[in-house]
Parts: C-alpha cells; sequence; structure tokens
C-alpha cells in the first residue's frame, strides 16, 4: 500500500515537514536546511526542500556542484 508523503493534520497524525532524505518527520527542535536545485526550484521533483542537517549535507553539496557546472555551461 502506498503511503502519502504529505503532512497529516489532525486524527494524531504530525503536522511536521518530512525530510526529502530519509522521509521522517523533522521534530520541532531538530536542526534542518532548506536545499534548493536549480532544476527543481518548486520542489515537485523530490529533490529541494527540507532535510534533516545530517541529511542534507550530501545533497547540499551536490547542489552546489550542479550549480557552479551550469554556470560555467552558459
Amino acid at each position: 500500500m502506498y503511503l502519502d508523503e504529505t503532512n497529516f493534520a489532525g486524527g494524531g497524525g504530525f503536522n511536521n515537514p518530512s525530510c526529502r532524505a530519509c522521509k521522517q518527520p523533522i521534530l520541532e527542535g531538530e536542526r534542518s536546511t532548506r536545499v534548493n536545485f536549480e532544476n527543481d526550484t518548486d520542489g515537485a521533483k523530490g529533490l529541494s526542500g527540507e532535510y534533516h542537517l545530517s541529511c542534507g549535507k550530501p545533497f547540499i553539496s551536490m547542489a552546489r556542484a550542479l550549480d557552479m557546472m551550469a554556470r560555467f555551461g552558459r
């Protein structure tokens, strides 16, 4: 059965955003970061969005590298 990854509201669910990498909720007080990929500015492809700080580190590096490559390719 498919579990919708959107946030649940009410009914005992959770209201916190989910980490894009591990899919676990980012709880209040947990350190997080927003990673933006130029080719996924709205997050529709599942790349840009909120990450736990530790989960997001490799994605931050990838986003920076892709951004630098795009600048040299222009």
